[in-house]
C-alpha cells in the first residue's frame, strides 16, 4: 500500500509540476488516485467517494482559488498590508502586485483569529505554519516540510500532508498528535458549507 501511495505522489508531482493554478477536474483526479490508494479500512471510514472528493476541493476553491501560491497571513494582516502597499508603490502611484498571492482573512472561514493569532496560512489547501510546516525546517511539524513547499507548483506535498492529517485522525482519533489543532484544519476539510455537492464535478 506504502508503495502504491508513494507512486501515485510520484506520478502526480510529474504531472502537474509547473502548474500554478489548478483545475478543479485536474485536482479531482489526482486526489481520487491518492485517496483510492489508500487501505480499505482507511477509505470506509468516508475518505472515499465523489461527495468526500467534492467537499476538499470545493474548500480548496473557497480558500485558495486553486493558488498554488496562496498564502493568507492572519492577526497582523492589516498593518503588514499598510506597510507594503507604501513600499510597493511605484512612481505613478500604482501599487505593484505582491510575488505572492495573499487572501484577506475574512475569507477564511477554516481557521478561528480567536484561537490561531498571528498565524500564516500556505498552499492550496491553506495549511496552517507551525502546525504542519515550518519557515525553518529545522523546526518539528507534522508534514515534516518547510512551508515554502505548500506554495510551489509542484502539489504532491501538499497533498501528501493532507493525506496524512486525514489518516491520522482516522486511525488515531483524538490520540493523534495536537489532536485540537489537527481536527480543526480536517474539519474545514470535509465540512459542509459548499451546496449541491452531487452536481459539483458536474463539468468534469
Amino acid at each position: 500500500m506504502k508503495v502504491l501511495v508513494l507512486f501515485a505522489f510520484a506520478v502526480l508531482g510529474c504531472s502537474l509540476a509547473g502548474a500554478r493554478i489548478v483545475s478543479k477536474c485536474e485536482l479531482k483526479q489526482h486526489l481520487a488516485v491518492v485517496f483510492n490508494s489508500l487501505p480499505d479500512n482507511i477509505k470506509q471510514s468516508g475518505l472515499s467517494g465523489d461527495r468526500f472528493l467534492a467537499k476538499v476541493v470545493c474548500h480548496v476553491e473557497q480558500l485558495s482559488g486553486f493558488n498554488t501560491s496562496a498564502v493568507t497571513q492572519l492577526g497582523k494582516q492589516s498593518s503588514q498590508e499598510s506597510s507594503e502597499s507604501g513600499s510597493a508603490s511605484d512612481e505613478g502611484g500604482k501599487s505593484k502586485p505582491p510575488n505572492r498571492k495573499q487572501r484577506s482573512p475574512q475569507k477564511q472561514g477554516g481557521i478561528s483569529k480567536k484561537d490561531d493569532k498571528d498565524m500564516t496560512l500556505y498552499g492550496l489547501f491553506q495549511l496552517p505554519e507551525g502546525l504542519v510546516c515550518s519557515d525553518n525546517i529545522t523546526l518539528p511539524n507534522l508534514c515534516g516540510i518547510s512551508c515554502n513547499k505548500l506554495t510551489d507548483d509542484d502539489i504532491s506535498d501538499d497533498i501528501s500532508c493532507v493525506v496524512k492529517l486525514l489518516t491520522d485522525v482516522v486511525k488515531n482519533g483524538f490520540m493523534t498528535e495536537n489532536s485540537k489543532k489537527v481536527w480543526n484544519v480536517v474539519k474545514q476539510l470535509i465540512d459542509d458549507k459548499c451546496k449541491n455537492l452531487n452536481q459539483y464535478f458536474g463539468e468534469c
